[in-house]
C-alpha cells in the first residue's frame, strides 16, 4: 500500500468521523437563532465532562496509543502498512471524538469556560491529527513503513 492509498484512507475516515459532528454544531446554532431551547441536562454536571472528556480523547489517549504501538513495533526493522492503517485510523477514530464532547457542551449551554475548553481540544485534534501528505509521509518514515 502505497503513501497516496494511505493518506486517502486516513482522509476518507477523517471526513467520516468530522463531518457529523460539524452538522451537529450547525443544526444547533440554527435550532438556538429559532427558538430558544432549555437546558437538555444540567450544565454544572455536563460541563466538566464534555471539558475532560474532551481533553482525554484529543491529548491523552493517543498519547497512549501511540505509546503502545512504537512498544508493540520498536524492535522490528520495518513495519507492514496494513497495521500502520489500522494503527493512524484508531488515532484518528479516539481523537476526533472530541468535536463531539465539545458539541455536548455547545448543546447543553455549559460555562464558556467548560466550552472552550472542549472546543480548543476539538480544534488540537482536528489539526494535529489531519491526515496531510507531508504528516503521512512522516509518519511511514519514523515507523519504517514499507
Amino acid at each position: 500500500m502505497d503513501k497516496d492509498r494511505i493518506q486517502k484512507a486516513l482522509f476518507k475516515r477523517y471526513l467520516l468521523m468530522l463531518a457529523p459532528a460539524a452538522l451537529i454544531f450547525i443544526g444547533w446554532g440554527v435550532y438556538r437563532v429559532l427558538q430558544e431551547p432549555g437546558p437538555l441536562a444540567p450544565p454544572e454536571v455536563i460541563g466538566p465532562i464534555a471539558f475532560i472528556g474532551a481533553v482525554v480523547v484529543a491529548l491523552a489517549l493517543p498519547l497512549f496509543i501511540r505509546g503502545w504501538f512504537v512498544k508493540k513495533v520498536g524492535e522490528s526493522t520495518s513495519v507492514e502498512a496494513k497495521p500502520f492503517l489500522a494503527f493512524e485510523s484508531t488515532l484518528l477514530s479516539v481523537a476526533l471524538v472530541s468535536p463531539y464532547f465539545a458539541a455536548l457542551a455547545y448543546i447543553c449551554s455549559t460555562s464558556m469556560f467548560h466550552f472552550g475548553g472542549a472546543f480548543l481540544a476539538a480544534l488540537y485534534a482536528a489539526y494535529y491529527y489531519f491526515p496531510t501528505k507531508a504528516r503521512v509521509a512522516h509518519e511511514m518514515r519514523l515507523f519504517r513503513v514499507g
